[in-house]
């Protein structure tokens, strides 16, 4: 199954008040290497995340790569050169030798976040995180990419709360990641094709997939795809593939100032009408509407808060 999820990767400027919260995230993104392309794509990212295969890198801090699709190898001298499959997850430690490339004949499709802070350096003390368990056979989890994207949502604003929510994602990720170690019982096949499709639907909200493409994939019939999303989630895939886009959109405008053409562009929509007429249509408000009615409110919480009573002002004569 092909995947066209554009490339995106940012590494925001640590708040002052950032080490508060015990865990800053430095960088993080989405990477699509295609069969045939270069394994580790030129691109512009800062002195210390560069590196070469054949060299290899150190860093200064913690990172996770998630693979969502293709295959590809880690290496790092505690673990030796293991293989990286869909569903798998690479811990990096600072200072720990390592590197990771998809195989030419697959390509792969990574989600990676790179951190700092107590609380790594807390868990990995407590041998939560540990150099020689550095690959996490993770399955294929539709929540960590779900908790991927609202990191990446938060990254692409530099509104006062995008540093501790983006560390809060990055603290999510790193608990089901961690958590998905632990023994558990293997799903049934058509369970597994289930969770495929909601990864590959939460990955693309504004861009629906075509269905059939995806059951020809899984080696699936339409009845028995459609019978088991409908069993495992309670909605078809559309519904479902709607809900995730209609919950981001909504995410993206509650924490963000982007206008409301950029968060349609981030979401998949060509046509920024289309958007924020489907959105209306799910929550009976537009988004400019919907952010503006949700930040009166949190205006008013705040102002009851600090002690005044919104319901009589100054201005107000009472009888």
């Amino acid at each position: 199954m092909s995947q066209d999820i554009p490339e995106y990767f940012r590494y925001p400027i640590a708040a002052p008040e950032s080490d508060a919260w015990g865990l800053t995230v430095t960088g993080a993104g989405y990477q699509p290497v295609g069969r045939g392309d270069a394994p580790i794509p030129n691109r512009p990212h800062p002195r210390g995340h560069l590196y070469s295969w054949k060299a290899g890198r150190v860093l200064g801090e913690h990172a996770i790569v998630y693979v969502t699709h293709g295959q590809g190898e880690f290496e790092s001298i505690p673990t030796g050169r293991l293989e990286l499959l869909p569903g798998d997850a690479a811990i990096l430690f600072p200072g720990v030798w390592h590197r990771y490339r998809p195989r030419p004949d697959a390509g792969w499709g990574i989600y990676w976040v790179h951190f700092a802070g107590a609380i790594a350096r807390d868990l990995e003390k407590r041998q939560v995180l540990m150099p020689p368990q550095a690959v996490i056979r993770c399955g294929l989890d539709d929540m960590i990419v779900e908790a991927f994207r609202g990191l990446l949502d938060a990254i692409r604003t530099d509104s006062a709360g995008a540093g501790p929510l983006a560390a809060a994602k990055a603290l999510e990720i790193l608990a089901r990641v961690t958590s998905a170690a632990q023994p558990r019982p293997t799903p049934s096949r058509l369970k597994q094709i289930v969770r495929r499709a909601r990864l590959l639907l939460e990955q693309r909200p504004g861009a629906m997939p075509v269905i059939d493409d995806m059951i020809q994939g899984f080696d699936v019939s339409r009845t028995h795809f459609f019978r088991a999303f409908r069993r495992e989630t309670g909605q078809t895939p559309y519904g479902y593939h709607l809900q995730i886009t209609i919950r981001r959109a909504g995410d993206m405008l509650r924490n963000s100032d982007l206008p409301v053409k950029e968060i349609a562009e981030a979401l998949g929509f060509r046509n920024p009408y289309h958007f924020s007429k489907l959105f209306k249509n799910k929550t009976g408000a537009s988004p400019r509407h919907y952010r503006d009615g949700w930040r009166r409110g949190l205006d008013q919480a705040r102002f009851a808060e600090s002690g005044h009573d919104t319901a009589h002002s100054c201005d107000e004569v009472g009888p």
